[in-house]
């Protein structure tokens, strides 16, 4: 694009039109040692171009040379640095009227604690700065604390400062679930810094292929550097697109998957909010929020002492691809089937059938979804018809009759309460360990 770029070529920004505190740091302390000066410098000046609406007014490359002061071989060359630091998309289109014209999309700087607990990151700064200057950047950066051995905690409760009208509380719920998953983010996977590393192994991916591969990465919680690896093995010696299967393998050979350090986000306990909650519910409600659904599926049977199988793994990453259900209430799902039903393995009518019902009913949390299982008791075992109904004629032809497990869900059998909640206390510790893995 070199040749093809002048200082007349029109471009437009778009991107958040403002950066934090903690962002503009990452920026300067964090990105610019990697990235270079002139790089930053470029950053900021696209930032600076746009508007409140996140977008800026079409402006011609000759501004943006004489904001940095530098030529347009350096440009482009921080231009590229930013890309490769995922700080940066670059789009071209060409007018018949003007020619070549560039859409830029900035994307936000990791915060510095998401920027540390991303190894590559890490090791870039390490390398550029050297070990001294990257000890005191961690110290700088790094939560403060105090020790509380010796304080008398007096914070106020919100029960004790705010009168909550339970009633209408509960009445608002449908519509509070709905904002909430409007407001939600599908997944903190950075997508931006997964293609950059899929750029190594000289991949591009299809659409269809990038969907199938955003169920994988929600089913065992990969993070961008382990499903890079993944996809690269699996396209090796593919004359045309990605080998599923073979991938499928190579993920399922690592029991214990490596969940993303950005999914591991500190999820807040409203314990104001759930008092009619056990501590080791709060605590699966947490984790359910943080696991993926095979590691959560693996605690569940290694506390029981068994396994998970192929086919649970099949019918979780089915169960995903549908996009029904956010992963948290698949969770809940799991532990519904294995542990409240005390179930040995997850059959896929039972699976599908409370899915579906949950999905209708717009249950959107994992506290929604405890919630109404105990106001339901969650029975979808079909009662056996009594009489045939009118519209079946005698004489019709005979069908094969379809094995009982194949009709109906497994009986259900809800396992007494003290094992209930001892096998609770039991995952939450082991969810909990999982989770600050």
């Amino acid at each position: 694009m070199a040749e093809e770029l002048k200082p007349s070529t029109f471009y437009t920004v778009y991107g958040e039109p403002r950066l934090d505190q903690s962002k503009q740091e990452s920026l300067l302390y964090l990105y610019q040692p990697i990235i270079g000066s002139t790089a930053a410098s470029l950053y900021l000046t696209l930032v600076s171009d746009l508007t409140l609406e996140g977008k800026s007014l079409s402006l011609m490359h000759t501004d943006l040379l004489a904001a940095i002061d530098a030529g347009l071989m350096n440009l482009i060359k921080a231009r590229e640095r930013l890309e490769g630091m995922g700080l940066l998309e670059s789009y071209q289109a060409v007018d018949h009227e003007i020619g070549l014209n560039l859409i830029y999309h900035l994307r936000l700087p990791l915060s510095p604690e998401k920027f540390f607990q991303d190894p590559l990151m890490a090791y870039l700064l390490s390398d550029k700065v050297g070990k001294s200057r990257y000890e005191r950047l961690v110290e700088r950066f790094k939560a403060t604390s105090f020790d509380k051995k010796n304080l008398k905690n007096i914070t106020k409760r919100f029960r004790d400062v705010y009168r909550l009208d339970e009633k209408s509380f509960t009445s608002q719920g449908e519509m509070l679930e709905q904002t909430q998953a409007v407001f939600t983010e599908n997944s903190e996977f950075d997508w931006s810094l997964f293609t950059q590393q899929l750029k190594r192994f000289n991949l591009l991916l299809s659409q269809e292929e990038r969907e199938k591969l955003q169920t994988f990465q929600t089913l065992y919680g990969l993070n961008e550097l382990d499903l890079a690896e993944y996809v690269a093995k699996a396209a090796a010696g593919e004359k045309t697109g990605l080998n599923f299967n073979y991938l499928r393998q190579l993920i399922n050979k690592e029991k214990r998957p490596i969940v993303s350090a950005k999914q591991q986000t500190a999820v807040a306990e409203h314990s104001e909010t759930t008092s009619n909650f056990s501590s080791q519910e709060l605590e699966i409600i947490a984790q359910s929020k943080k696991i993926a659904p095979v590691t959560f599926l693996r605690a569940i049977k290694r506390e029981k002492g068994g396994f998970e199988t192929n086919t649970e793994v099949r019918l979780l990453e089915e169960l995903i691809g549908r996009n029904l259900l956010p992963k948290s209430v698949i969770n809940i799902i799991i532990n519904y089937i294995l542990v409240i039903q005390d179930q040995a393995v997850i059959n896929a009518n039972y699976l599908n059938a409370i899915a579906n019902d949950w999905a209708q009913k717009k249950i959107v949390t994992p506290e929604g979804a405890i919630a109404h299982v105990r106001e339901n008791n969650q029975k979808l075992v079909r009662k056996p018809q009594t009489s045939r109904p009118a519209y079946q004629k005698r004489g019709a032809v005979r069908r094969e009759a379809l094995p009982e497990h194949i009709k109906q869900p497994p009986k259900e059998t809800k396992l007494a309460p003290e094992k209930e909640a001892e096998l609770n206390r039991k995952l939450a510790e082991y969810l909990s360990k999982e989770g600050d893995a």
